[in-house]
């Protein structure tokens, strides 16, 4: 039992601004308690929030959030990521009570992390994710006013080569206050985020010198706005960091990298070379 306990965990705790909620207060229980979902080749409607979690939908409480604030998931029973691999953050708006919702509507990525260490070769401490409690993003300027189902995901890659990649994930109901207009996207459906054959989630990260992707799935990160998925553009050099919700990247996310077409400014910190691929805000 110690040593399950200690490989699985789940998301329980909803924090609001940096501020601990009760465990289950905004996050629908499921009923597979801390075990991961293997459902990558053939997910069921059980991948949208988790197992069993529809019949506790009303039971749970809707957290009154708006553009701007800082929105965490954080580990049941104080614990901590110790599976190499990515993490994500979607959210989903409801027709109208979010209590009543199965997250059988469109779904849009707010956040995303893969790795964030030297890799050269590949470890498991490389990853953003590893050996943290818990996960933050902000929720994103022009976010419509609304209900939300949030969902919080941690990817496991251990066993991926042969398709028994992990899932560990979780729903919180939010209500979004404001008056946002913006376009969120791309827009994907639960189950349908993943192909079964995406390479960043068949990854053998044993022995590998690097992780290559910097997402995972097809769709991009919508960071806010009008755009409707594209990246927002980087402001003239002789323009200063941008402050608030609109503009570059948040704290820990990529702000550059071969390749990247995101972002290239921070919000917060300073944007720093981790690697060739990845830089990051700090």
């Amino acid at each position: 039992m110690a040593q399950t306990a200690a490989a699985h965990y789940v998301y329980s705790i909803l924090q609001i601004n940096g501020q601990d909620t009760r465990d289950w207060q905004y996050i629908r229980q499921n009923n597979n308690n801390i075990q991961p979902t293997k459902e990558f080749l053939r997910p069921s409607d059980d991948f949208r929030c988790n197992s069993g979690s529809f019949a506790n939908a009303g039971r749970t409480e809707v957290a009154r959030v708006s553009p701007g604030t800082r929105l965490g998931f954080k580990l049941w029973n104080r614990g901590t990521i110790i599976h190499p691999g990515p993490m994500t953050i979607h959210m989903s708006r409801a027709p109208g009570d979010v209590r009543q919702y199965r997250g059988d509507g469109q779904w849009f990525k707010v956040y995303e992390d893969t790795i964030c260490g030297p890799m050269n070769p590949l470890r498991d401490s490389d990853w953003c994710s590893w050996e943290k409690p818990n996960v933050e993003f902000t929720v994103p300027e022009g976010t419509p006013p609304g209900q939300y189902l949030v969902r919080v995901e941690h990817i496991a890659l251990h066993g991926a080569q042969s398709g028994d990649t992990e899932f560990y994930f979780t729903c919180a109901q939010v209500e979004v206050t404001g008056n946002g207009n913006g376009n969120p996207g791309p827009l994907v459906r639960i189950p349908g985020l993943y192909d079964s054959n995406d390479p960043a989630l068949r990854f053998f990260i044993y022995g590998a010198r690097e992780y290559p992707y910097r997402q995972v799935g097809a769709h991009t990160v919508w960071r806010g706005g009008n755009s409707g998925g594209s990246p927002p553009s980087s402001p003239p050099p002789s323009s200063p960091p941008p402050s608030g919700g609109g503009g570059g990247a948040g704290m820990w996310e990529q702000c550059g990298g071969n390749g990247w077409t995101g972002p290239t400014t921070c919000r917060e910190g300073t944007c720093q070379v981790q690697n060739e691929w990845y830089h990051q805000c700090l």
